[in-house]
């Protein structure tokens, strides 16, 4: 029987994603479809705009049978550890015998000589990395560049989103010896593009949902999805993207250099550049601008604050998850999560009794401060089952 597992965030569901799970079932002759998605807070360092489990329910009603969450401690991360954490979930089941991801179509040829010279660099491709961390550049643009050169590569190629998280989950895949099959699928569209297309991207749907042009909504967004998303807009379950700068502020003011420094992501001084910018500064954007240089990227500046507000340190971090979290699954997909369950990894349905589950609940507590919420009973919700 063959399982297509997908790593993704949902945020929200569009027509792309439905698109990838389509075709990543024919592709790969699948029966089912079980995805890993994130939890109240995302790789891009920013709570979700969307609860999980209207996102969960969105995916069951467009293509996936069991949806998963992948534990906060990996969801908040860089490429390299969100892409461990999900393949490692896939592949702990023990039933999961493909992995699907998007990439671009002229990636493809190369994706897998890329994924095995990052894992096993050799002398030439150790000294491109070290000659790229001397010009200032991040770890992740250094390696980039030097792979780019050692393989003969366009500059650059390795930078575009999908052909990097692409990369990343086959890495994870030679580092764990998982025997699941690649499914790449060619994305269409630009995977950050401003303006909603056909089909769109992710953060192009949620600007349009933010200022209200609903029209662009609709075309975006299945129409079971676009119903979820309806009915959680009603019931005010939105984190807009500022709505975490007053516990940003608070969560770094309270903070020492020390205690900064001990956070994920955060290194060679960093923390001294944030206590300063945060003195100057009010909302999260103009905190990160102040941040930023060439080496330290938006991306790793933003994940290191999400850090902050919840309290993760780098000591504390877990190399593999310990368990998942079951959202919702499909009433015919039932025998299959019976046979995940009896895989020895633990798959927790109610994660208020489970205290692994900690850092999520509180990540889920501090989503609805941060969306403007009472406390409410995300982590006490059993999963999302339908026909």
């Amino acid at each position: 029987m063959a399982v297509c597992g997908v790593i993704a965030e949902y945020d929200p569901f569009h027509k792309g994603h439905e698109r990838h799970l389509h075709l990543a079932r024919a592709q790969s002759g699948a029966e089912y479809a079980v995805c890993v998605i994130s939890g109240s807070f995302t790789q891009r360092g920013m709570p979700a705009l969307l609860p999980v489990h209207a996102r969960a329910e969105m995916a069951l009603r467009c293509g996936a049978d069991i949806v998963l969450q992948l534990p906060c401690v990996f969801s908040v991360r860089e490429a390299e550890f969100f892409a461990l954490g999900g393949v490692y979930v896939l592949h702990a089941l023990g039933c999961v015998t493909h992995l699907s991801f998007g990439c671009e179509g002229e990636a493809l040829p190369w994706l897998q000589s890329a994924a095995e010279l990052l894992e096993a660099p050799d002398a030439p491709m150790e000294e491109g990395i070290r000659s790229g961390l001397a010009k200032g550049l991040s770890y992740a643009a250094a390696a980039g560049s030097a792979a780019e050169k050692r393989l003969g590569l366009p500059a650059h190629a390795l930078d575009r989103p999908n052909a990097a998280l692409a990369l990343a989950y086959l890495r994870a895949m030679r580092r764990l010896e998982s025997g699941m099959i690649p499914v790449p699928v060619i994305r269409e569209g630009a995977y950050r593009a401003a303006e909603v297309d056909n089909p769109p991207s992710a953060s192009a749907l949620r600007g349009a949902i933010l200022r209200g042009d609903w029209a662009g909504v609709r075309a975006a967004m299945p129409e079971n999805a676009m119903r979820v998303l309806e009915r959680t807009l009603l019931d005010g379950e939105i984190c807009p993207p500022e709505g975490m700068d007053a516990l940003l502020r608070q969560a770094i003011l309270s903070q020492t250099a020390e205690e900064l420094a001990r956070l994920p992501g955060v290194s060679e001084g960093l923390e001294m550049r944030i206590l300063k910018a945060a003195e100057i500064t009010v909302t999260r954007e103009q905190l990160i601008s102040a941040v930023k240089t060439r080496r330290y990227t938006c991306g790793r500046i933003s994940r290191a604050l999400c850090h902050a507000v919840l309290g993760t340190g780098q000591s504390g971090l877990p190399p593999l998850p310990g368990y998942a979290r079951v959202l919702g699954f499909r009433e015919g997909a039932r025998p299959l999560l019976k046979k995940m369950q009896r895989s020895g990894f633990p798959l927790i349905t109610r994660p208020a009794r489970a205290d692994e589950c900690a850092l999520d609940i509180r990540a889920d507590e501090m989503w609805r401060v941060a969306a403007g919420l009472p406390r409410g009973d995300t982590y006490r919700r059993a999963p999302v089952i339908l026909p």
